[in-house]
């Protein structure tokens, strides 16, 4: 499968993968950076979404379509690609029973020019492969993230996580899947409201603080 490794079509898949809950992260507090500040208990959640994205990139229409497109180019190249492999063996097959060395040589020479022959379409269609997806994946990147961005603004939400997990139940009990969620990877924002971004908060809190203590 193509690496993406992925939209009027697709925002109901993305609403339907995505749920919504109130995770209770203080709002930026408006203060000076060097003074330490206690946030009141009574402030308002921040909303956080969250989205499966494997599922979403499986259940995404044009998404199905590109790669059954890449899976079919994938397997004409692939059954090309074994036929030459297969022509390659019985060149050196019928080279090796041979005692004719005018033959041999003629073989060889033909299984050569196939070997050339071999490298150069897998290498063709590799490099086929690689820049379709080189436009495929920023593609559907836009895609789903405009549309992500829509649905945050709809749901009043902060910030939008994306996470990687079975697209179907079936898929869940695949013991790969199950060694694979006992090492996850972090959950990570898709989207983000600008005013829940604390970086440059903590960069200036870390300097003041460091500069506070002389230096060290």
């Amino acid at each position: 499968m193509i690496r993406w490794s992925v939209l009027a079509a697709g925002a109901a898949v993305v609403v339907g993968a995505a749920f919504v809950t109130g995770a209770s992260i203080p709002p930026k507090p408006s203060v000076a950076v060097e003074k330490s500040v206690e946030v009141p208990a009574t402030v308002l959640g921040q909303k956080t979404g969250y989205f499966n994205m494997p599922k979403v990139m499986k259940e995404y229409k044009r998404a199905q379509l590109s790669v059954a497109k890449v899976n079919d180019d994938t397997k004409r190249a692939l059954a090309q690609l074994t036929g030459m492999r297969d022509m390659f063996i019985e060149l050196k097959t019928k080279m090796e029973q041979t005692e004719d060395e005018e033959q041999k040589f003629r073989i060889n020479s033909d299984m050569r020019a196939l070997a050339r022959m071999i490298e150069d379409f897998d290498r063709v269609e590799s490099k086929k492969r690689n820049e379709l997806a080189a436009v495929l994946i920023p593609e559907f990147y836009d895609e789903v993230h405009a549309v992500v961005v829509e649905m945050a603004k709809a749901h009043g939400l902060h910030a939008v996580l994306t996470f990687p997990d079975a697209p179907s139940p079936a898929e869940m009990e695949m013991p790969q899947l199950k060694e694979a969620k006992l090492k996850p990877p972090a959950c990570q924002p898709f989207y983000l409201d600008p005013s829940v971004d604390y970086t440059d908060e903590l960069i200036q809190r870390l300097n003041a603080k460091f500069v506070a203590n002389g230096g060290k």
